[in-house]
């Protein structure tokens, strides 16, 4: 009797051990290639030195799209909406979901110089994982380690979130931006945008006659233009589409590769917007 007790205490033991090891086996998260999302342009020529021009009102929401990008998360969602790799190529969890782990995509090369590895972007993400009870710590240059002491499902929503300083195709200047000649997917196929936000120029007689003279890569619909100002609009070389949170962007022509994010558009990226010879008419939905 003693010793069929113990027998059953000793397999309940290696049951609670063999399940808890199980729970903390490493299981990958299917990931998309990240590099679909940065396809480069094939500008003809002049092109790739042209310094665009946008017409947006100031707003928290144009600051988020100009941070975009010159900053990258290590997650974004593709066009299916499935998780792509941008600064890493692979990603495991455990299946308690407190143990995650990151494997860097090597060489990606960073705006003030060098490489990002793992301990670089440990330091980054530190302090948001911190936030959330955990800790990041490189296991060597190109795997990183994220432990919680609690469950964390949605982890890649976060890491989609989280921004790496100097990671993305254009350099920050203010309401500008500057290709970032070393990107590590390529050249953006333009030297940089210029953002102009002044309120004169979204008035109706001087919107109206910038988008005439085909002044703005895209603008946004002031909401108050006279009908003859309008005229005007409506032969003018851009394409209406409207955006999730009801605005209406102008979008030139020339650029019909760019896909304003529609459901985000702070989200959208600046990145191979030329059109090429062979490109379809332009395709609101994207599709």
């Amino acid at each position: 009797m003693k010793w069929g007790l113990v027998a059953v205490l000793v397999a309940a033991l290696l049951g609670v051990a063999g399940y808890l090891a199980y729970q903390a086996g490493l299981v990958p998260v299917p990931l998309a290639e990240g590099r679909q999302l940065y396809v480069p342009a094939t500008p003809e020529f002049g092109e790739e030195a042209a310094r665009l021009e946008v017409l947006m009102p100031a707003s928290l929401a144009l600051e988020t799209l100009l941070a975009h990008q010159a900053e990258l998360t290590v997650l974004d969602r593709n066009a299916e909406g499935a998780w792509a790799g941008v600064l890493i190529t692979g990603l495991q969890a455990s299946r308690h979901q407190r143990h995650w782990q990151l494997k860097l995509r090597p060489g990606w090369r960073l705006q003030e110089g060098g490489t990002l590895d793992a301990a670089r972007l440990g330091a980054v993400l530190g302090p948001e994982v911190a936030h959330l009870g955990g800790e990041a710590k490189a296991q060597d240059g190109e795997t990183l380690d994220l432990r919680f002491p609690n469950r964390q499902a949605d982890l890649p929503e976060r890491l989609a979130q989280w921004r790496v300083p100097g990671t993305g195709p254009f350099r920050r200047e203010g309401l500008g931006l500057s290709r970032f000649e070393g990107f590590t997917w390529g050249p953006t196929g333009v030297a940089g945008w210029t953002i102009s936000s002044g309120p004169g120029l979204l008035e109706s007689h001087a919107w109206a006659e910038g988008l005439a003279a085909g002044r703005w890569a895209w603008t946004v619909f002031p909401g108050d233009v006279a009908p003859e100002d309008m005229a005007k609009v409506r032969i003018a070389p851009y394409d209406e589409l409207r955006m999730k949170d009801g605005s209406v962007w102008f979008l030139s022509r020339k650029l019909r590769r760019l896909r304003p994010d529609q459901a985000d558009w702070s989200r959208t990226r600046l990145f191979g917007v030329w059109k090429g010879a062979m490109d379809l008419p332009f395709d609101p939905l994207g599709l």
